[in-house]
């Protein structure tokens, strides 16, 4: 079968190979893949970003020669014989665990990690939901309890992650406060957005925005920041320091990417139970195996008319456009999804 394949020596550092067909494992679904989301984790080899420079070819060896991406939209061609909820032909949506490859025209994946792909959107917007969908729902409502009433500050909020979590904080009825670049304020504001700052415009008029907010609203219940991350672009904005700073924020800060010791408490947290970050604060780990729950929670509040994920563009299956969407990636200007259809 094509699939797209990590290669150090070639150009956004992958290739179109033909590989095995995949064969399906006890507890896996066999899904012939239609269309594939792209996100910023598979253009930095699934690790390098999590990873301190010196440590970052170590990173790209682990994926080498392996199948990129991770979330994809498709049909299923066969389930093991005990499975009830899924059966040949059905549509779904879902995940592959990191490594095994979504990029492809077909993928083997555990039955837990999928599930009926909602009916209201098409499988570029289904294929391109699952991880920031999980991302949303796990980080917002089942770690930290959002719901109606509370204030959410999102940062990055026209991105691939943000501008989900901000439908699916609409949906969970919050306010939301959402940063992102003015030219994305009409895009925000469509989603529901209650109240939009531009970041372009520089922390003091950020600063004067968000205190205005604040004498109306109160302050935050819970910060999301989708941006900050260890891309030198990134670092630039300390935004956490800006929000604590100016006491904005009353509850936990949420970061998505961050520091070599962010992502070691991250470790110790998810496989110990032990929170090394205080209460006020924590990096998101998103969790991929037994999320069919969460993604059905997706699909109902997509196919209740509360989420639809922008696709910005959909690119074959193929090397010219693999690596044109790892290069739009890297821009940092893509607002909302890319996808690759087979």
């Amino acid at each position: 079968m094509k699939a797209i394949t990590y290669r150090s020596d070639c150009a956004e550092g992958v290739e179109l190979s033909e590989m095995p067909h995949p064969m399906r494992a006890s507890g896996e679904a066999l899904c012939r893949v239609v269309c594939s989301g792209v996100n910023p984790v598979d253009a930095k080899y699934l690790f390098g970003d999590k990873q301190p420079k010196f440590l970052a070819a170590r990173g790209r060896k682990l994926v080498e020669g392996r199948i990129a991406g991770i979330d994809f939209a498709g049909v299923v061609e066969q389930v093991p014989e005990d499975c009830t909820h899924l059966k040949p032909g059905d549509p779904v949506f879902g995940t592959a665990p990191p490594g095994s490859g979504t990029f492809a025209e077909y993928v083997a994946t555990p039955i837990h990690q999928v599930a009926h792909k909602p009916e209201s959107l098409s499988f570029e917007e289904a294929a391109v939901l699952p991880l920031v969908g999980l991302t949303a729902i796990q980080s917002l409502q089942h770690d930290n309890g959002l719901g109606a009433g509370q204030h959410l500050l999102l940062i990055g909020a026209s991105g691939g992650v943000g501008h989900v979590a901000l439908q699916v904080a609409k949906a969970l009825n919050a306010r939301v406060t959402a940063i992102c670049s003015g030219k994305n304020r009409d895009l925000v504001t469509r989603l529901g957005a209650d109240h939009v700052a531009d970041y372009t415009e520089g922390f003091a008029i950020l600063d004067s925005v968000l205190q205005e907010i604040i004498v109306d609203h109160g302050r935050f219940d819970l910060c999301l920041d989708c941006v900050s991350s260890l891309d030198a672009k990134d670092a630039a904005c300390d935004y956490e320091a800006f929000v604590r700073q100016n006491h904005f924020l009353a509850g936990t800060y949420i970061c998505i990417g961050g520091r070599p010791i962010d992502w070691f408490k991250a470790v110790v947290r998810r496989r110990f139970g032990v929170n090394l970050f205080g209460r006020d604060r924590e990096l998101f780990w998103v969790r991929f195996p037994h999320s069919e729950r969460a993604l059905e929670q997706i699909a109902e509040i997509a196919d209740a008319g509360k989420i639809r994920p922008k696709v910005a563009e959909v690119l074959p299956l193929s090397a010219e456009g693999a690596r044109q969407a790892f290069a739009m990636l890297r821009g940092r200007r893509v607002a909302g999804k890319l996808a690759l259809r087979c």
